[in-house]
């Protein structure tokens, strides 16, 4: 099976079956307001995500690189550098969101509607999963960036899949908040067995250890920007949930949770195949095959787009009827019109996501001003909103950032195609 099949299937897994296990599981599980702190947990925990600064999307842009260049003998020297980076920065990181997440927990978790919510130990052993899952990322990317996509790819199939396994059964047997524990570190288990495992790095190399000199002058100028940009990404895609929290309660807090975690996994099914195509724009800038790049990027870009709107309007079609029949699911969610805009804001991202990997692919960082102030002012958006507005007000200022997006990545495109 090839690289954009599993692509797919991997996007179906971590798209539609985690879809699944909180329409079938977690709105029927957890109460209103457990699913406010269920999606909190999420939105705090995906900071851990990108306590590496961007190491992950380097060593990918730099597995690509040295793809291209003919220069995989360096890749055992560098996993090697990159996993201690990992290490030595995501444990710091980790502990600050252990203390942020907790005092937003304990100063909105107490509430007549919340007391019953056993929150702190689970809060915890998410955490502990998080952590162990995020050890693990920058030496996949840099295998699937060094010529190993198709299994990268395998693996995440098979890691999406046991993880919702194991989310969908702790939920089933009553294990509420800690179901999301259990989600994060069954997949840190599959990736850590595939890493010891797998034969990708096990090879003889001649070349000197990597050192830290090499990183910072070689990879540290673009993996800084990206770090920050996802940071930024994290106030544009995910501290919705405590904003909302603070704001307006735990029960609201899981209703826009649930709606903009349909919003999310419609960007990470549809983002996928853009995403799928990172290594080999990366290898053809290397290589200086510009041609290649300029004739396959517009199709990418409008296929996927298509993709993207076409799911945005079954989906929120699909949730207005739902509603009507009084579906659990469905009852969870915002209303019909704030669904509907949250699910074009999707497809306004996608089309950001697009254009960003072909601008990124040189092992440049353009996006940085952009994102940043993205960031801020979506952030600053929803809180406004949040606290002054209705539930349509926070979907609308949010479809309107990811609208300001489109035409400033177009304007970099058509500068940067000039130069190529």
């Amino acid at each position: 099976m090839n690289t954009k099949a599993f692509t797919a299937m991997a996007s179906i897994a971590s798209g539609g079956v985690g879809l699944l296990a909180i329409a079938l599981f977690a709105t029927r599980c957890l109460n209103s307001p457990e699913l406010g702190f269920f999606f909190s947990f999420l939105s705090f925990g995906s900071l851990v995500l990108i306590s590496d600064f961007g190491l992950s999307y380097a060593a990918l842009q730099t597995g690509g690189r040295l793809a291209g260049t003919a220069r995989l003998l360096e890749l055992p020297s560098i996993a090697k550098y990159i996993f201690r980076w990992n290490f030595l920065v995501s444990c710091p990181f980790s502990l600050i969101v252990a203390v942020l997440g907790w005092a937003t927990f304990a100063n909105h978790g107490s509430g007549p509607a919340s007391d019953q919510i056993f929150w702190s130990t689970p809060w915890l052993g998410y955490l502990v999963g998080a952590f162990a899952n995020q050890l693990t990322l920058p030496g996949i990317s840099l295998r699937e960036g060094g010529g190993k996509a198709l299994q990268v790819w395998r693996l995440r199939f098979i890691q999406e899949w046991i993880g919702t396994g194991a989310c969908l059964l702790t939920l089933y047997f009553g294990a509420r908040l800690w179901s999301l524990m259990a989600f994060v570190l069954a997949k840190a288990i599959v990736a850590a067995v595939w890493l010891w495992l797998g034969d990708a790095l096990k090879m003889e190399s001649e070349t000197p250890a990597f050192s830290s000199k090499r990183w910072m002058s070689e990879v540290w100028p673009f993996q800084w920007k990206i770090g920050l940009s996802m940071l930024s990404g994290f106030l544009i895609f995910r501290a919705f949930s405590p904003l909302i929290l603070i704001e307006k309660g735990p029960v609201l807090a899981g209703q826009f949770g649930l709606t903009f975690s349909v919003m999310n996994l419609l960007i990470a099914v549809s983002s996928a195949w853009p995403m799928s195509h990172t290594a080999r724009y990366s290898t053809l800038f290397a290589s200086g095959r510009y041609s290649e790049l300029r004739q396959e990027f517009p199709a990418m870009l409008v296929s996927s787009t298509a993709l993207s709107a076409a799911a945005a309007v079954i989906l929120a079609v699909g949730f207005w009827q739902a509603q009507k029949n009084g579906l659990t699911f469905a009852l969870r969610l915002t209303d019909p019109l704030t669904t509907a805009i949250v699910l074009a804001a999707a497809v306004a991202h996608h089309i950001v996501i697009c254009v960003a990997t072909f601008l990124r692919a040189e092992g440049r960082e353009p996006l940085l001003v952009t994102s940043v102030v993205g960031g801020v002012v979506t952030t600053s958006a929803i809180w406004f909103t949040a606290r002054f507005g209705s539930q349509t007000d926070i979907a609308v200022a949010t479809l309107l950032c990811a609208l300001c997006g489109i035409p400033v990545v177009f304007l970099l495109h058509r500068s940067r195609q000039r130069q190529l």
